[in-house]
Protein backbone atom coordinates (compact mmCIF):
# COMPACT_ATOMS: atom_id res chain seq x y z
CA UNK A 1 0.00 0.00 0.00
CA UNK A 2 1.33 3.46 -0.94
CA UNK A 3 1.98 5.67 2.07
CA UNK A 4 0.16 9.00 1.95
CA UNK A 5 1.78 11.73 4.04
CA UNK A 6 -0.42 14.37 5.63
CA UNK A 7 0.63 17.92 4.82
CA UNK A 8 -0.31 21.51 5.46
CA UNK A 9 -0.43 24.03 2.63
CA UNK A 10 0.69 27.58 3.42
CA UNK A 11 -0.15 30.43 1.06
CA UNK A 12 0.86 34.04 1.57
CA UNK A 13 0.54 37.08 -0.63
CA UNK A 14 0.75 40.81 -0.14
CA UNK A 15 -1.46 43.04 -2.26
CA UNK A 16 1.53 44.60 -4.00
CA UNK A 17 3.11 41.22 -4.81
CA UNK A 18 -0.13 39.93 -6.27
CA UNK A 19 -0.43 43.00 -8.47
CA UNK A 20 3.17 43.05 -9.70
CA UNK A 21 4.13 39.38 -9.93
CA UNK A 22 0.88 37.47 -10.30
CA UNK A 23 1.46 35.54 -7.05
CA UNK A 24 -2.26 35.28 -6.43
CA UNK A 25 -3.73 32.95 -3.85
CA UNK A 26 -5.38 30.83 -6.55
CA UNK A 27 -2.14 30.52 -8.52
CA UNK A 28 -0.27 29.30 -5.43
CA UNK A 29 -3.04 26.88 -4.49
CA UNK A 30 -3.02 25.35 -7.95
CA UNK A 31 0.74 24.75 -7.77
CA UNK A 32 0.43 23.11 -4.37
CA UNK A 33 -2.44 20.87 -5.48
CA UNK A 34 -0.42 19.71 -8.47
CA UNK A 35 2.51 18.88 -6.18
CA UNK A 36 0.22 17.05 -3.76
CA UNK A 37 -1.20 14.85 -6.52
CA UNK A 38 2.23 13.75 -7.77
CA UNK A 39 4.05 13.19 -4.48
CA UNK A 40 1.79 10.91 -2.39
CA UNK A 41 0.66 13.75 -0.16
CA UNK A 42 -2.68 14.73 1.29
CA UNK A 43 -3.29 18.37 2.17
CA UNK A 44 -5.29 18.25 5.39
CA UNK A 45 -5.54 22.01 5.92
CA UNK A 46 -4.95 25.28 4.07
CA UNK A 47 -3.43 28.28 5.83
CA UNK A 48 -3.79 31.51 3.86
CA UNK A 49 -2.29 34.82 5.01
CA UNK A 50 -3.73 37.34 2.55
CA UNK A 51 -2.28 40.85 2.38
CA UNK A 52 0.45 39.94 4.88
CA UNK A 53 4.14 40.72 4.49
CA UNK A 54 6.67 37.91 5.00
CA UNK A 55 8.64 40.35 7.17
CA UNK A 56 5.87 40.53 9.75
CA UNK A 57 6.48 38.88 13.08
CA UNK A 58 4.97 35.46 13.69
CA UNK A 59 2.62 37.04 16.22
CA UNK A 60 1.14 39.26 13.50
CA UNK A 61 0.49 36.48 10.96
CA UNK A 62 -2.75 34.83 12.14
CA UNK A 63 -2.79 31.89 9.73
CA UNK A 64 0.86 31.13 10.38
CA UNK A 65 0.09 31.09 14.10
CA UNK A 66 -2.78 28.69 13.53
CA UNK A 67 -0.54 26.43 11.44
CA UNK A 68 2.13 26.38 14.16
CA UNK A 69 -0.44 25.28 16.75
CA UNK A 70 -1.69 22.52 14.46
CA UNK A 71 1.89 21.39 13.85
CA UNK A 72 2.49 21.20 17.59
CA UNK A 73 -0.66 19.08 17.89
CA UNK A 74 0.66 16.63 15.29
CA UNK A 75 -1.95 17.29 12.65
CA UNK A 76 0.55 16.97 9.78
CA UNK A 77 4.19 16.06 9.14
CA UNK A 78 5.08 18.43 6.32
CA UNK A 79 4.38 22.03 5.31
CA UNK A 80 4.09 22.94 1.64
CA UNK A 81 4.57 26.37 0.06
CA UNK A 82 5.68 27.31 -3.43
CA UNK A 83 8.79 29.34 -2.57
CA UNK A 84 10.80 30.10 0.54
CA UNK A 85 9.90 33.80 0.38
CA UNK A 86 6.21 32.83 0.74
CA UNK A 87 7.14 31.43 4.14
CA UNK A 88 9.64 33.96 5.52
CA UNK A 89 11.93 36.82 4.58
CA UNK A 90 13.47 37.11 8.02
CA UNK A 91 16.28 34.85 9.18
CA UNK A 92 15.44 35.28 12.87
CA UNK A 93 11.70 34.64 12.44
CA UNK A 94 12.36 31.59 10.26
CA UNK A 95 14.54 29.94 12.89
CA UNK A 96 12.06 30.83 15.63
CA UNK A 97 9.33 29.11 13.63
CA UNK A 98 11.52 26.04 13.06
CA UNK A 99 11.87 25.63 16.82
CA UNK A 100 8.12 25.85 17.28
CA UNK A 101 7.11 23.30 14.63
CA UNK A 102 9.89 20.70 15.14
CA UNK A 103 9.87 17.85 13.99
CA UNK A 104 7.57 18.96 11.14
CA UNK A 105 9.54 19.57 7.92
CA UNK A 106 8.81 21.80 4.94
CA UNK A 107 9.01 21.70 1.16
CA UNK A 108 9.19 24.58 -1.30
CA UNK A 109 7.49 23.03 -4.32
CA UNK A 110 9.06 25.38 -6.89
CA UNK A 111 12.55 25.39 -5.36
CA UNK A 112 14.95 22.71 -4.18
CA UNK A 113 16.60 22.72 -0.75
CA UNK A 114 18.37 19.97 1.16
CA UNK A 115 18.09 20.57 4.90
CA UNK A 116 19.83 17.27 5.71
CA UNK A 117 23.28 18.77 5.01
CA UNK A 118 25.22 21.68 6.47
CA UNK A 119 25.62 23.18 2.99
CA UNK A 120 21.89 22.92 2.39
CA UNK A 121 21.04 24.67 5.65
CA UNK A 122 23.63 27.37 4.92
CA UNK A 123 22.04 27.90 1.50
CA UNK A 124 18.63 28.43 3.13
CA UNK A 125 20.16 31.00 5.48
CA UNK A 126 21.77 32.74 2.53
CA UNK A 127 18.49 32.85 0.59
CA UNK A 128 16.68 34.28 3.60
CA UNK A 129 19.42 36.88 4.14
CA UNK A 130 19.14 38.01 0.52
CA UNK A 131 15.33 38.10 0.71
CA UNK A 132 15.55 40.12 3.94
CA UNK A 133 17.99 42.56 2.31
CA UNK A 134 15.72 42.98 -0.72
CA UNK A 135 12.74 43.65 1.55
CA UNK A 136 14.72 46.23 3.54
CA UNK A 137 15.88 47.97 0.35
CA UNK A 138 12.33 48.01 -1.00
CA UNK A 139 11.12 49.51 2.28
CA UNK A 140 13.79 52.21 2.08
CA UNK A 141 12.79 53.08 -1.49
CA UNK A 142 9.13 53.25 -0.52
CA UNK A 143 9.99 55.52 2.43
CA UNK A 144 11.90 57.91 0.12
CA UNK A 145 8.96 58.04 -2.29
CA UNK A 146 6.45 58.55 0.53
CA UNK A 147 8.57 61.30 2.12
CA UNK A 148 8.62 63.11 -1.23
CA UNK A 149 4.84 62.75 -1.60
CA UNK A 150 4.22 64.08 1.90
CA UNK A 151 6.46 67.10 1.32
CA UNK A 152 4.67 67.74 -2.01
CA UNK A 153 1.19 67.43 -0.49
CA UNK A 154 0.42 64.30 -2.51
CA UNK A 155 -1.81 61.54 -1.07
CA UNK A 156 -0.27 58.24 -0.01
CA UNK A 157 -3.57 56.40 -0.20
CA UNK A 158 -6.94 56.55 -1.92
CA UNK A 159 -10.22 58.05 -0.74
CA UNK A 160 -11.28 54.84 1.05
CA UNK A 161 -8.47 55.22 3.58
CA UNK A 162 -8.80 58.98 3.94
CA UNK A 163 -10.56 60.60 6.89
CA UNK A 164 -14.31 61.18 6.53
CA UNK A 165 -13.72 64.83 5.64
CA UNK A 166 -11.18 64.36 2.81
CA UNK A 167 -11.08 62.70 -0.60
CA UNK A 168 -8.47 61.99 -3.25
CA UNK A 169 -9.20 63.26 -6.77
CA UNK A 170 -7.26 63.42 -10.07
CA UNK A 171 -5.23 66.56 -10.69
CA UNK A 172 -3.81 66.22 -14.17
CA UNK A 173 -1.20 63.48 -14.13
CA UNK A 174 -1.14 63.53 -10.33
CA UNK A 175 -3.67 63.32 -7.52
CA UNK A 176 -4.55 65.72 -4.76
CA UNK A 177 -6.46 65.83 -1.49
CA UNK A 178 -9.68 67.86 -1.32
CA UNK A 179 -12.32 68.44 1.30
CA UNK A 180 -15.51 66.40 1.28
CA UNK A 181 -18.57 66.36 3.55
CA UNK A 182 -17.39 69.85 4.42
CA UNK A 183 -20.65 71.18 5.84
CA UNK A 184 -21.08 68.14 8.09
CA UNK A 185 -17.47 68.32 9.27
CA UNK A 186 -17.64 72.04 10.05
CA UNK A 187 -20.83 71.49 12.07
CA UNK A 188 -19.33 68.53 13.93
CA UNK A 189 -16.16 70.42 14.85
CA UNK A 190 -18.10 73.49 15.97
CA UNK A 191 -20.49 71.48 18.12
CA UNK A 192 -17.74 69.42 19.80
CA UNK A 193 -15.60 72.49 20.50
CA UNK A 194 -18.50 74.46 21.96
CA UNK A 195 -20.22 71.67 23.89
CA UNK A 196 -17.07 69.65 24.65
CA UNK A 197 -18.72 66.30 23.89
CA UNK A 198 -18.01 63.82 21.10
CA UNK A 199 -21.28 61.95 21.61
CA UNK A 200 -23.14 65.24 21.71
CA UNK A 201 -21.62 66.15 18.36
CA UNK A 202 -22.58 62.77 16.93
CA UNK A 203 -26.17 63.17 18.12
CA UNK A 204 -26.29 66.64 16.54
CA UNK A 205 -25.14 65.21 13.20
CA UNK A 206 -27.73 62.42 13.38
CA UNK A 207 -30.54 64.89 14.07
CA UNK A 208 -29.49 67.39 11.41
CA UNK A 209 -28.21 65.14 8.59
CA UNK A 210 -29.52 61.68 9.46
CA UNK A 211 -25.96 60.34 9.34
CA UNK A 212 -24.84 57.79 11.92
CA UNK A 213 -21.11 57.84 12.67
CA UNK A 214 -19.18 55.35 14.80
CA UNK A 215 -17.75 56.74 18.01
CA UNK A 216 -14.33 55.18 17.42
CA UNK A 217 -14.17 56.67 13.90
CA UNK A 218 -15.18 60.15 15.08
CA UNK A 219 -12.75 60.03 18.01
CA UNK A 220 -9.90 59.02 15.68
CA UNK A 221 -10.88 61.66 13.12
CA UNK A 222 -10.88 64.47 15.69
CA UNK A 223 -7.35 63.48 16.73
CA UNK A 224 -6.05 63.54 13.14
CA UNK A 225 -3.60 66.38 12.45
CA UNK A 226 -4.92 66.65 8.91
CA UNK A 227 -7.75 68.73 10.38
CA UNK A 228 -5.25 71.57 10.76
CA UNK A 229 -3.61 70.78 7.41
CA UNK A 230 -0.60 68.93 8.87
CA UNK A 231 0.68 65.43 8.20
CA UNK A 232 3.93 63.77 9.28
CA UNK A 233 5.94 66.95 9.58
CA UNK A 234 4.43 68.89 6.67
CA UNK A 235 2.32 71.71 8.18
CA UNK A 236 0.84 72.54 4.76
CA UNK A 237 -0.04 69.05 3.60
CA UNK A 238 -3.70 69.72 2.84
CA UNK A 239 -6.39 72.39 3.21
CA UNK A 240 -7.21 72.74 6.91
CA UNK A 241 -10.56 72.85 8.65
CA UNK A 242 -9.21 74.55 11.75
CA UNK A 243 -6.01 76.31 12.83
CA UNK A 244 -3.21 74.66 14.79
CA UNK A 245 -4.31 76.56 17.91
CA UNK A 246 -7.87 75.31 17.51
CA UNK A 247 -6.63 71.76 16.92
CA UNK A 248 -4.55 71.88 20.12
CA UNK A 249 -7.58 73.18 22.01
CA UNK A 250 -9.67 70.34 20.55
CA UNK A 251 -7.14 67.79 21.85
CA UNK A 252 -7.53 69.17 25.37
CA UNK A 253 -11.29 68.70 25.05
CA UNK A 254 -10.83 65.13 23.85
CA UNK A 255 -8.55 64.32 26.78
CA UNK A 256 -11.45 65.13 29.07
CA UNK A 257 -13.83 62.86 27.12
CA UNK A 258 -13.98 59.29 28.46
CA UNK A 259 -12.21 56.91 26.10
CA UNK A 260 -13.94 53.84 24.71
CA UNK A 261 -12.71 50.85 22.76
CA UNK A 262 -15.55 51.08 20.26
CA UNK A 263 -19.30 51.37 19.95
CA UNK A 264 -20.12 48.52 22.34
CA UNK A 265 -21.95 49.31 25.57
CA UNK A 266 -21.94 47.03 28.63
CA UNK A 267 -25.71 47.46 28.98
CA UNK A 268 -28.31 44.97 27.74
CA UNK A 269 -30.80 47.59 26.52
CA UNK A 270 -28.30 50.15 25.21
CA UNK A 271 -29.66 51.67 22.03
CA UNK A 272 -33.21 50.52 22.81
CA UNK A 273 -34.07 52.73 25.76
CA UNK A 274 -33.60 56.48 25.90
CA UNK A 275 -33.97 58.78 28.87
Amino acid sequence: MTYIEEAAAYVRVSTQEQKLHGLSIEAQKQKLIEYEQTHNLKIVEWYIDEGVSARKLIAKRPELQRMIKDAQNGRFKRILFIKLDRFFRSVAEYHECMKLIEPVIWTATEEKYDLSTANGRAFVNMKLTIAELEADQTGERIKIVNDYKIKSGMPLYGTRTMPFCYAVVPDGARKKIVKRNEEIMVDLLAHVMVNKSIRGGMTYIINKYGIHLRYASVSSLLRNEMLCGSYKGNPNYCEPYISREEFDYLQKILERNPRTSGDEYPYIFAGLLKC
